[in-house]
């Protein structure tokens, strides 16, 4: 059984937004610069120490999971970490810093 913890996400000076429960971001589009469509945030990866959020969990969107992945990308919807320091500002979707190609760099696969 999963534990309901309700924690604030803290995202100093982005979009005028310094604080937001984590339960809000999920379901937000997330884009990378140029508004390439990412995916979506299905979960959030807590610090249990500093009880803080670390890294998004988004799904993929396909274009988006075959740039990232190549041609080992077959079926279904594949999901990635993305640290919240990759994050520019957060309003009624979740804006990256970086380009899809750059963002390669920045993802953890799970």
């Amino acid at each position: 059984m999963r534990a309901q913890v309700s924690l604030i996400f803290q995202v100093p000076a982005i979009s005028g937004v310094d604080r937001m429960l984590a339960s809000e971001l999920n379901g937000l589009k997330v884009f990378a610069t140029a508004m390439k469509m990412v995916g979506n945030v299905v979960d959030e990866v807590i610090d249990l120490q500093a009880y803080t959020v670390t890294d998004l969990e988004l799904k993929l969107e396909k274009s988006a999971a075959r740039m990232i992945f190549g041609e080992k990308f077959t079926f279904g919807s594949p999901k990635i970490r993305v640290p919240v320091s990759a994050i520019d500002k957060i309003g009624d979707a979740v804006i990256l810093k970086f380009t899809i190609d750059q963002l390669k760099e920045h993802v953890q696969k799970t």
